[in-house]
């Protein structure tokens, strides 16, 4: 194995290990986010791990399908997690929401892609996660929010609902609620016979 892979190989380890530390012992993570972790690097594993955190209505041996919809940091270090690591999913980058709706378990849209949308709808079975601020009023899922030094999911259930997900108790003891937004914004998907 040469020097760069090993160097790789254990940057990914130990923001693993960051992401463990951050649902086990929240306060601990604190201190651990104003040291060496990068923002980006945090927000990637969040949106590796999301997957074991989900109900799907999929039989359990399914793999999870990651799609992106833009390229900043935090894809770029998913992208990482996936070619470095074994691991227990896809990976791959998607033109439009359609698109992902077909491919893809879970995706994560770029805050740049964001205002080219105008709505995002909840397709059936399809995640959607972004760290945009206007993410959940846009209809989004879930928001990677910055919230002092902490990286926190915020859920919006309703939209989670309306795309027949559910989320583990696991996720929901670190994560915030909000669903502030009303509910016509964002909209359901129909499904095409």
């Amino acid at each position: 194995m040469s020097t760069t892979s090993l160097r790789r190989s254990s940057g990914l380890l130990t923001v693993l290990a960051l992401f463990l530390l951050m649902t086990l012992n929240p306060a601990r993570a604190d201190h651990a986010m104003t040291g060496s972790f990068a923002v980006h690097k945090i927000k990637a594993v969040y949106i590796y791990r999301l997957a074991s955190f989900i109900r799907w209505q999929m039989p359990e041996d399914h793999v999870a399908r990651y799609c992106v919809l833009g390229r900043d940091s935090t894809t770029v270090t998913l992208q990482k997690l996936f070619t470095d690591k074994d691991h227990l999913g896809q990976f791959r980058s998607v033109g439009n929401l359609t698109d992902a709706s077909k491919q893809c378990d879970l995706l994560y849209i770029t805050a740049q892609k964001l205002p080219v949308l105008q709505s995002i709808p909840q397709y059936e079975g399809l995640l959607t996660i972004s760290d945009s601020p206007q993410f959940l009023a846009l209809g989004g899922m879930i928001e990677l929010r910055a919230v002092g030094q902490q990286i926190k999911p915020v859920l919006s259930p309703h939209h989670l609902e309306k795309g027949r997900l559910s989320v583990k108790s696991q996720l929901l003891r670190i994560a915030l609620l909000d669903d502030a937004y009303p509910v016509a914004q964002g909209g359901q998907h129909e499904k095409m016979d």
